[in-house]
């Protein structure tokens, strides 16, 4: 009888030892490594890591990376590595191992342009072209000249003045006392209240009408 009871009593012993070291085994699988993210920029990428400058630091951090590491954009779908380049924007999700850091999911944002509105081009203003009439001298004195043109009848009179320019038809200066009766011109002109001023003169190479 003692036999079977230190038998017994062994075998309880035993079942507690393994319940309680069962136990401690499951609790132990049941403790997962805590997974954290870090924002920022990817300042480097290559083989095995890349490297990010976040937002709460000043010093880039290296992430190395393996076939399990996944790469989604902001929705979730899946992406390519190839996007995972430096200046994009990405949020890394990683695991401490040791001394460094392990990328679980590296998840690639959107970049966000920003546009400028277009520079104001400052355009300088085009000098005004004066008014012009074309006609045929009618008389011409100190005073001014008074030209007929082909839609009026009577005679339209513009003054002349010292800075009145007096020109053939390519631009070269020619005597006023070509000005004779019958010759036909083009006279570019300014208002001056009801005056009208003759600021250049251009005879015409025509015969004059006598």
């Amino acid at each position: 009888m003692k036999n079977i009871f230190r038998y017994l009593s062994s075998l309880a012993f035993l079942g507690v030892m393994l319940f309680t070291a069962n136990r401690a085994l499951a609790q132990t699988s049941t403790t997962s490594t805590t997974t954290t993210s870090s924002d920022g920029t990817v300042s480097q990428s290559g083989p095995g890591a890349i490297v990010i400058k976040s937002t709460t630091s000043t010093a880039p951090v290296s992430y190395s990376y393996s076939k399990t590491t996944t790469y989604v954009d902001e929705n979730g779908n899946p992406v390519s590595v190839e996007t995972v380049k430096t200046g994009a924007p990405v949020v890394v999700y990683y695991e401490k191992n040791g001394d460094g850091y392990v990328a679980d999911k590296v998840v690639v944002k959107k970049v966000i342009t920003t546009t400028t509105p277009d520079a104001v081009v400052m355009v300088a203003p085009q000098p005004s072209t004066p008014p012009t009439v074309d006609g045929i001298v009618a008389d011409a004195d100190s005073d001014g000249i008074s030209i007929r043109t082909a839609t009026s009848d009577g005679k339209t009179h513009y003054k002349a003045h010292d800075a009145t320019a007096y020109v053939d038809e390519s631009g070269n200066p020619v005597s006023r006392k070509m000005l004779q009766h019958g010759t036909p011109v083009t006279i570019f002109y300014e208002r001056d209240g009801d005056d009208l001023l003759a600021t250049r003169v251009v005879v015409k190479n025509s015969i004059p009408v006598q």
